[in-house]
Formats: C-alpha cells, sequence, structure tokens
C-alpha cells in the first residue's frame, strides 16, 4: 500500500463515522420527537359553515341548484344540508316561505325556484265574515286560480250541511288567471254554519280540466293536500258564527245636524242596533240617550261605530279622542258633514287636504258598490285623491266617477267620510233607499270591528286530534292577566306577543265530533271574558293562508333572492359577505406518518455505513 493510500483510508473512516453518527442522531431525535408530541400554534383561516336548506328536495330544480352550490363553494365554506346552531349564513331553495320560523339575526339568501303549475283550478282564500247578525244572507268572496284554462268554464259552489246554497261560474279568457267570485249563503241550520265551497267535477273534469277530484282525501293532520296536476284545494271549509249581541252605534253632534240625525232614524228603526247619542244643542249644554258616553270616556271602547256631524263645532279634544278610538281601540268613526269641511279640527279628523265642494243643478243617483242601495244627492264633497287601502262605497256620476263615500283605515280601525252632504233630502225616494243604505253599510262596518277581547282560531274547522292555533287581542290597558281554555275547562298556554295586548297559543281538538268552545278571561278589564266556538268535524278542510313568496325572506334577513339561472350571483354575494375568521390553530407536526420515511432512511443509512467499515 503506498503512503498515500494509507493517509486517504483513514481520513474515508472518520468521514464515515461522522456520517453514521449524524443518521444516528437524527433517527434518535425523530423517535424523541415522536413521544413528545410538541404542539405548534399557528394562526390561520377557518371554514365558515353554510346550511343549504331545499324546502322540497325531491323538486328537480331544487335538487339541481343545491348541488351546484356544494360543488362551487365546498373549497371556502363548509356546507351542510340542515340549519345549524353555528352555521353563519343560509341559502333556503324553494318557492314559498317555510313554515318554521328563521333566527333573526341570520344571514339568508334564497333560491326562488318556479312553481309547478299544471293544467288545473284552485281555491286561493276565502273572505268570510267573522260573524253576522241574525236572519242575514252571508256573502263570501272567492277567489280561484287557474292555469292551461282558456276558453273552458269552472263552477264553484257553496254548500251548508250537504245543502248546496249557491253557485257561480266563470269563463276563463287566459291560460293563467285568477277569477273573484262572489257567493250569497242563506244560513241554514243551527250556528255557527259551517260552510263547504267546492269546485265539483264536471264532464270535463275538474273545473272543466278533465282531472279528477282527489281533494277530498287530503291529509288535514299535516297541512297538505294531494295535488291535482300541480294544483291542490278544490274543497275549503268556513265557519261563520251568529253575533248575538247588537251593534253599538254612538252619535256625537257637536251643534245639531239633519244629516246625522235622519241617519239615526234609520238606524233607530232596525233591531240590529243599540244607539246612544249625545248632542250639544247649545254651547255647554247637551242631551244624552241610550247610555251615551263622553269621548273621553273609557267605556267609549264598548261601542261598535260612533258617529260624527256639526265638524265644524269639533274641538281638538273631540279629534284626538276619535283618533285614538280608531287606532288603538281599532273602531270606525262615521264622518257625515252637512257643509264644507273647513281647516280644523274636523278637517285634521279626515286627514285629506283634497277634498272639493261639487253643486248639482239637480240631484243624481250615486253608483254605490253593490249590494248597497243608491243614494241621491245634489251637494257633494269629491275626494281626489284616495288613500291606500281605501274602499270606494259610493262615486259621482258622470265619467270622472269621482269617490263620494269611502272607507279609509286608520291604524286597526276605520274612518267612513260620507260627502253626499243633502242625502237625507231624497231620503223618500226609491223605496227608502237612504234608509237600506246606511243600515247596510253601517252594519257591514261594525263587524269588521274587533271586539275588546278578540278571539282568532285558525283554522276554525278542524279534524279530531289536528292542532290549532289561537290569538287573542285584548284592547284595554287595564288588563292584567290573560287565561283561555278549551272544552270542558283543558287550559291552553298563552304566550304574550311583543306587540302588546297580543297573547298566542296552540291547542288540539277534542278527539269527539261537534262544537268546542275556547273561552278567554282577561282580568282587570270590564269587558272581562268571551268566546269562540270550534268545529271538529272528520271530513274538515280548512283554508290555510297562502304563504308569501320566498324573497321576504331574504329581504328580512339582510340576504338576496335570486332565480336558479343566476345562482352565480348569490355565489359572488356569499364569498363576499361571509369573512372566514382567523383563528388560532394547534398542530401536531410529529403525528404525521409521514415521519417513518425519514426515520427508515436515517437507521438504513446508518447501518450501511456501519457495514462498510465492516462493523455489525
Amino acid at each position: 500500500m503506498s503512503p498515500t493510500a494509507a493517509r486517504v483510508f483513514p481520513l474515508g473512516q472518520r468521514r464515515g463515522r461522522l456520517a453514521g453518527v449524524a443518521f444516528r442522531t437524527m433517527a434518535f431525535a425523530i423517535a424523541i420527537s415522536g413521544v413528545v408530541d410538541p404542539a405548534i400554534t399557528l394562526s390561520g383561516a377557518s371554514r365558515s359553515r353554510i346550511a343549504v336548506v331545499a324546502l322540497r328536495p325531491s323538486a328537480p330544480a331544487a335538487s339541481a341548484v343545491r348541488d351546484r352550490l356544494v360543488r362551487d363553494l365546498s373549497t371556502a365554506f363548509e356546507m351542510v344540508p340542515d340549519l345549524t346552531s353555528d352555521a353563519a349564513a343560509a341559502v333556503v331553495i324553494g318557492d314559498r316561505m317555510p313554515h318554521d320560523p328563521l333566527p333573526d339575526s341570520l344571514l339568508i339568501a334564497t333560491v326562488t325556484t318556479p312553481s309547478v303549475l299544471g293544467l288545473g283550478v284552485r281555491i286561493v282564500r276565502i273572505a268570510a265574515p267573522r260573524e253576522i247578525p241574525a236572519a242575514t244572507m252571508i256573502h263570501l268572496d272567492v277567489e280561484l286560480e287557474g292555469s292551461g284554462l282558456a276558453g273552458q268554464t269552472t263552477e264553484v259552489t257553496a254548500a251548508i250541511a250537504g245543502l248546496e246554497i249557491s253557485r257561480a261560474s266563470h269563463r276563463w279568457a287566459a291560460g293563467d288567471e285568477r277569477w273573484r267570485a262572489g257567493l250569497d249563503v242563506v244560513p241554514v241550520g243551527d250556528p255557527p254554519y259551517a260552510i263547504r265551497v267546492r269546485l265539483p267535477p264536471s264532464p270535463g273534469g275538474v273545473g272543466g280540466t278533465g282531472k279528477p277530484d282527489a281533494t277530498d282525501g287530503g291529509d288535514a293532520t299535516s297541512g297538505t293536500t294531494p295535488v291535482v296536476s300541480g294544483f291542490s284545494r278544490t274543497v275549503a271549509d268556513v265557519v261563520v258564527d251568529v253575533r248575538r249581541t247588537p251593534f253599538r252605534v254612538e252619535f256625537y253632534d257637536p251643534r245639531p245636524s239633519w244629516a246625522t240625525t235622519f241617519v239615526r232614524r234609520a238606524l233607530e228603526a232596525d233591531a240590529r242596533f243599540q244607539v246612544a247619542t249625545t248632542s250639544f244643542t247649545s254651547r255647554g249644554i247637551s242631551t244624552q240617550a241610550g247610555a251615551a258616553v263622553s269621548l273621553a270616556d273609557p267605556r267609549l271602547d264598548t261601542f261598535d261605530v260612533v258617529i260624527v256631524g256639526g265638524l265644524d263645532r269639533l274641538s281638538a279634544a273631540d279629534g284626538r279622542a276619535l283618533d285614538r278610538y280608531m287606532r288603538e281601540r281599532g273602531g270606525a268613526v262615521v264622518v257625515v258633514p252637512d257643509q264644507r269641511i273647513d281647516a280644523g279640527p274636523g278637517r285634521d279628523l279626515v286627514s285629506n287636504p283634497d277634498l272639493v265642494e261639487r253643486l248639482l243643478e239637480q240631484p243624481a243617483r250615486l253608483a254605490a258598490t253593490p249590494p248597497a242601495a243608491s243614494l241621491q244627492a245634489s251637494e257633494l264633497l269629491i275626494l281626489r285623491a284616495v288613500p291606500p287601502g281605501a274602499d270606494v262605497i259610493a262615486r259621482a256620476p258622470g265619467a270622472d266617477s269621482s269617490p263620494v263615500i269611502v272607507s279609509m283605515p286608520r291604524g286597526d280601525g276605520r274612518l267612513l267620510l260620507s260627502g253626499a252632504m243633502d242625502a237625507w233630502r231624497f231620503r223618500a225616494a226609491d223605496n227608502d233607499a237612504f234608509d237600506r243604505f246606511w243600515q247596510s253599510t253601517i252594519a257591514g262596518l261594525a263587524l269588521t270591528v274587533p271586539p275588546p277581547v278578540a278571539i282568532r282560531i285558525d283554522p276554525p274547522v278542524l279534524r279530531p286530534g289536528e292542532r290549532g292555533d289561537v290569538t287573542v287581542r285584548v284592547r284595554s290597558r287595564e288588563a292584567t292577566g290573560v287565561s283561555a281554555s278549551i272544552g270542558s275547562g283543558q287550559p291552553i298556554r298563552l304566550f304574550p306577543d311583543p306587540e302588546t295586548g297580543l297573547y298566542r297559543g296552540r291547542f288540539v281538538a277534542d278527539d269527539s265530533i261537534g262544537r268546542s268552545t275556547i273561552a278567554v278571561r282577561a282580568a282587570g278589564t270590564q269587558m272581562a271574558s268571551a268566546s269562540a266556538t270550534l268545529l271538529v268535524q272528520a271530513d274538515a278542510q280548512p283554508v290555510r293562508p297562502e304563504a308569501p313568496s320566498l324573497g321576504l325572506l331574504s329581504s328580512s334577513h339582510r340576504g338576496i333572492d335570486v332565480t336558479p339561472e343566476r345562482v352565480t350571483d348569490l355565489e359572488r354575494f356569499l364569498r363576499a359577505a361571509i369573512v372566514s375568521p382567523r383563528v388560532p390553530v394547534v398542530r401536531h407536526p410529529m403525528r404525521s406518518i409521514w415521519w417513518i420515511l425519514p426515520f427508515t432512511v436515517c437507521l438504513s443509512a446508518e447501518w450501511w455505513l456501519r457495514r462498510r467499515r465492516g462493523l455489525r
């Protein structure tokens, strides 16, 4: 061996020995770190959770939208199919508002899918009075919706106890159309009256569509009915009770007025009314009759209607009392002027600056809305602008058809302004049309006034064992507590609503068929109790209100509403509105299985170097 080789060999051995020590040290370090398992805290962005809720998961449009959202947003958010308490936002897919309430603070976006409407007709809603006086005809407004029925005829009937009472028909002019049918029903039997509105099968099918009527087999317990070619509800029940107390009406005249005098005589001749009068015959001198009270007396709330005349003598305090009576009590005020209303408390009560006086040379017949009788008048107050929610009862003759007698909303109540100032002069014309007009108008207005303790049962007709809702409205500031019971005394738990005087509760209908009474007692008030009748029928088909559009949900929860074609806009909105917070993240790097690879490499390399040097 040469001297040079002798010098190199020991140097290579030293380098191999150092490399083996290094590999052995790294293997020991990996093993010790794996046993110690050190933790490292880092700051990183988390994935916010978004709930994608399809109201009808089986619908093809809802399923396609849900799958696309999950596919496009899964990299940025955690997508879950149900709403959870820690969800940062929710996407609701459907065509109507969901039945279950959602948290007010939750960000909700909606995807409104088109309603699947096939050929057919359905009952959308029925407007019926809550109660009627004895021996009074019941008027129903039935709204129907038809699709694909152009040129066909639909008949709708109303029956009591299986006896058909009224019928109306309509020929559809367009493919998609809504029609309101007016049905006058004569009460038959004992109250309350259960009226069944039906779309009967005809030779062409339901409403002439060729589809069978399968709605009678609906599941009322679940609140759904079988769909007839995309439509549901071809049979619906409403309940109308009899009012057993007369309408309480008070006349208030700051000065004597012929206009209110003859209206009062018309109501006094009708047994449905209990009339009270307060009249100021001179300044500071008044006469009262029929248990009348002052406008500032809390007992005014026991009256249904207040009729006011002599507006030029009305005081500011009277105007404030009448305004409170309408807005808080929900009562009806009828203003019957006999001259032009100038500036003052009377003008403030009407609060309509667009009043114009029109004088005619000859009395003209006003165009009254049926079934009201037609009045004649020559001195008119014309309303140029009708406020939203107003009902025009009579119009002036001629091409302009300007409103003369109008009922306008005021808070929870209504204000009726009669611009036929001298109609009382022609009260004997047309077979006492003046009396008949005011009797029917005041009776209809009084029926809309809620009682001091109002009970609303939704729906008023149920199947045995079905759940229902009860809403109690107490219109008295003196009430200290409200309790309710059903049947023989089974209590109903009422929960106070954020609105003052409003209480809500749920109950279960009796298993027995027949009538059941819900009684409510309000402690601390003069109007201490009230009751309402519930009907339990084996084949009940209650009218359930149509759910509002889904867009209202997003507008009230800071979201947006899109169609399935604009899902891209929804994804862009969610990415901008939801910011994933940065949170501390604890990592354990030694728990990775990949550390086995360098550990094995170090041990193998150290073993190979030892064998190369001749060591074991």
